[in-house]
């Protein structure tokens, strides 16, 4: 039984005969040994016959004006035919017509190798061949990524606080994020800040699972962008049970990952997430690039792991991993520079992470990087370093302004040297050895420190070496940066007038516009210098 299939020409259908029909030809002198030259014609109609018997055994057959034949299957190789063979059939003049395709890599022999689709797609199996299946993931690489299950989605529904009329809220809005699992004895759960500040409610889902838990914020700070989360239901931790002949079926129990310290220069980074563009897990692969202060917030620049994988939105809170098979993180993604950059993106390390959750296993919330009282600039100068009596082969830094409301002012004077901090010895620049060949601003081991711990500085003054040590505490801002979790904006209404605290969000909010970034060149001088001495 044969059926007809009238089809317009295409390359891929020619790939697939010996010679169809509306295909030019050349001579017997001018063809080439094993070669064939194709010279489609437009426009042609080609009648092709496909017995019903041969579709169902999925090797059909086909014959253009009964003299074309399917060429044979680009998976065999070639082996030798009678002269009733497609393959080595002679044509009427005795020369043998050779097959288009080639046996071994499937390119049109004469044609400079260029490839050209079958029209019935890869070959199919024959009876006394397998077909080809896709091998499912094997229990190696399944051990090694044990780690990615415990990477999970964050659904936020947030209300913001509208500062400019602090007596009504922003529209509501949703956002997604990351997190993962620190601990699944005390039930913690670690995100960016920014990803669940403002929010009324926040839903975690966990991979393998369609069902979303409700979660709770347990500690929140703006200051390092972290913040801590907890769940209660026990089904989100020890997964849903079902077996099949005793064998669990379905995602486990989560296992918690664990830190590294910050890596060297050039290792590996798998940053896991869920960012925009798909629901379902993504994995990116970077490398370190640079270690360097980073603004976390308008109130602290900290230690931050600068690396070229790709970071985007929804990204934020998913674990950067030293070694996914061991389930080593490096840090948090939290955030990437834009504007005329390319593949620069931002971890927070396991050094500020431990200061952030040191802090809320002993008080139960997170109060910030003390201040270190005191600012400085650079002492390169070798004419100002004679000034002020700096031995020959010293270094150090100038201060040059103390706060009068932190306790440095008892102990720290204008035109002091800073020569050491903590032990670390202070270059001309203001930065000490972090590791070797690597070198960081020396705030950097200040705000390494918390609030209440004693600093000790080691100091030149009139040529004279002190040592010094006073109580860390908080910056005293006189425009407050950011307003507590959760927390309105208060406000009074008098005769018309609508009086509300100077605040950072204030400013962004009124000078800001649509964009709600702070634009400084509209607000008053008075405030912009207020707000440019209350940076750390």
């Amino acid at each position: 039984m044969m059926r007809s299939l009238v089809v317009g020409h295409s390359p891929s259908l020619l790939s697939g005969f010996e010679r169809p029909l509306g295909v030019r030809r050349r001579s017997s002198q001018h063809c080439r040994p094993r070669s064939a030259c194709l010279q489609p014609t437009r426009g042609r109609r080609l009648r092709i016959r496909v017995s019903a018997a041969d579709s169902v055994n999925n090797t059909p057959s086909a014959a253009i004006n009964s003299s074309a034949s399917i060429a044979p299957d680009n998976k065999q190789k070639t082996q030798p035919a009678s002269e009733s063979s497609p393959v080595n059939r002679r044509s009427s003049s005795g020369t043998p017509e050779q097959s288009m395709l080639s046996s071994e890599n499937g390119l049109i022999d004469g044609e400079d190798d260029v490839p050209r689709p079958s029209f019935f797609g890869p070959s199919m199996p024959s009876g006394n061949q397998p077909a080809a299946m896709i091998s499912p993931l094997g229990p190696e690489l399944r051990k090694k990524s044990w780690a990615l299950r415990s990477v999970i989605k964050v659904f936020s529904t947030k209300v913001e606080p509208n500062y400019g009329q602090p007596w009504q809220m922003l529209p509501q809005r949703s956002s997604t994020a990351s997190a993962f699992v620190v601990s699944t004895e005390k039930r913690h759960l670690l995100t960016n800040a920014h990803a669940v500040s403002n929010a009324t409610a926040v839903y975690v889902r966990r991979p393998g699972m369609a069902r979303k838990f409700r979660a709770q914020i347990i500690c929140e700070g703006k200051m390092c962008d972290l913040a801590l989360m907890t769940v209660e239901d026990d089904a989100f931790w020890l997964g849903p049970s079902g077996s099949t002949n005793g064998a669990t079926s379905g995602p486990g129990p989560l296992k918690p990952l664990n830190f590294v310290d910050v890596p060297e220069l050039q290792v590996p980074i798998a940053v896991a997430g869920y960012p925009v563009g798909g629901d379902s897990l993504s994995v990116t692969k970077g490398i370190v690039s640079r270690l360097a202060l980073v603004r976390y917030s308008p109130a602290a620049r900290l230690l931050g792991i600068q690396i070229d994988a790709a970071i985007n939105p929804g990204n934020s809170g998913g674990p950067a991993f030293a070694d996914l098979e061991t389930g080593s993180v490096a840090g948090v993604a939290f955030s990437k520079s834009t504007g005329n950059v390319d593949n620069i993106g931002y971890v927070i390390p396991w050094r500020v992470i431990s200061h952030f959750y040191e802090e809320y296993e002993a008080i139960g919330l997170y109060r910030g990087v003390p201040s270190p009282g005191f600012t400085t600039q650079d002492l390169e100068n070798p004419a100002q370093k004679k000034y002020f009596k700096v031995p020959e082969g010293g270094s150090g830094v100038l201060v040059v302004r103390v706060d009068p409301l932190s306790d440095a002012a008892g102990v720290i004077k204008e035109n002091d040297v800073l020569l050491e901090v903590e032990g670390f010895e202070v270059a001309d620049d203001g930065t000490v050895e972090f590791r070797e060949d690597e070198r960081l601003e020396y705030g950097h081991v200040i705000r390494s420190q918390h609030v209440g711990d004693s600093l000790h500085l080691r100091l030149l003054r009139d040529g004279q070496e002190l040592c010094v040590k006073y109580t860390l505490g908080l910056k005293d801002h006189l425009v407050p940066l950011v307003h507590g979790v959760d927390c309105r904006p208060s406000y009074y209404i008098m005769g018309g007038l609508v009086f509300c605290p100077l605040s950072s969000p204030f400013l962004e909010m009124v000078f800001g516009g649509t964009s709600r970034r702070l634009r400084r060149s509209d607000i008053p001088v008075p405030v912009l210098s207020a707000l440019n001495k209350d940076k750390v």
